[in-house]
C-alpha cells in the first residue's frame, strides 16, 4: 500500500471499524523530518517506526496496552482502547539548551492537543502499521539490549511519577474520537 497525503477530505483513513480501535502516531515537525521514532511493546517487539512527517495508523483490538516511544528519549504511554474509536499520539522533538529532546503528546479530550489534531495531520503521509517493515518483528540483540535499558528508564520515570504525570502519558477510553467527531476534520 502506498502512502497518501492526509487532508481534511481524507477522514476515512482515520475512522475506526466498529470492532477495532485505531491508534494514529503522528510525527509532523519539519525540524524532525530526518528523525525516526521507534514504537515497541512490552515484549520489545517493534510495533512501528514513524518519521518524516508521517501519520501511521494501526488497527488494534480493544483493551489495555503499554507502548514505549523512543527517539532522543524513551517515553511510556498507557492506552485503554475501545472499539469504534480513534486515538492520536503526537511524537515530536524540541530544542533544549545544548541538544534536542523528544516527547510524546497523547491527544486527550478536553486538552489543547484535541483541537490541534487536524493541523498536525496536514501534510503528513498516511501509512499503515501493518505495512511497516518492522511491525511485529523482535529487535536484534544490540537493539534489544539498548531498548531494554531505555524501557527500564521509562518505567522508572513512570513509577516515580505522580497522578498528573500518569495522566499526561495515558489515553483513556473517552479520549478516542468517534466516527462523528472525525467528521470535523
Amino acid at each position: 500500500m502506498s502512502a497518501t497525503s492526509a487532508a481534511a477530505y481524507e477522514k476515512a483513513d482515520f475512522v475506526a471499524p466498529k470492532d477495532k480501535a485505531l491508534v494514529v502516531f503522528i510525527q509532523n515537525l519539519r525540524d524532525d523530518e530526518a528523525m525516526t521514532y521507534t514504537i515497541v511493546d512490552r515484549d520489545l517487539t517493534c510495533f512501528a517506526e514513524v518519521g518524516g512527517r508521517e501519520a501511521e495508523v494501526a488497527k488494534m483490538a480493544p483493551g489495555f496496552y503499554t507502548f514505549y516511544v523512543t527517539g532522543y528519549k524513551t517515553q511510556r504511554v498507557d492506552m485503554q482502547l475501545v472499539a469504534g474509536r480513534t486515538y492520536f499520539i503526537r511524537i515530536f522533538s524540541y530544542e533544549r539548551s545544548v541538544m534536542r529532546s523528544s516527547d510524546v503528546a497523547p491527544v486527550q479530550r478536553g486538552t489543547e492537543s484535541y483541537m490541534q489534531v487536524k493541523a498536525w495531520l496536514q501534510g503528513a503521509r498516511v501509512t499503515q502499521a501493518s505495512d511497516d517493515p518492522c511491525h511485529g518483528k523482535p529487535l536484534n540483540k544490540k537493539q534489544a539490549r539498548r531498548m531494554t535499558k531505555q524501557v527500564m528508564s521509562a518505567d522508572i520515570d513512570w513509577e516515580a511519577g505522580d497522578e498528573i504525570y500518569h495522566a499526561r502519558y495515558s489515553l483513556l477510553r473517552v479520549d478516542g474520537f468517534t466516527a462523528d467527531e472525525i467528521d470535523w476534520f
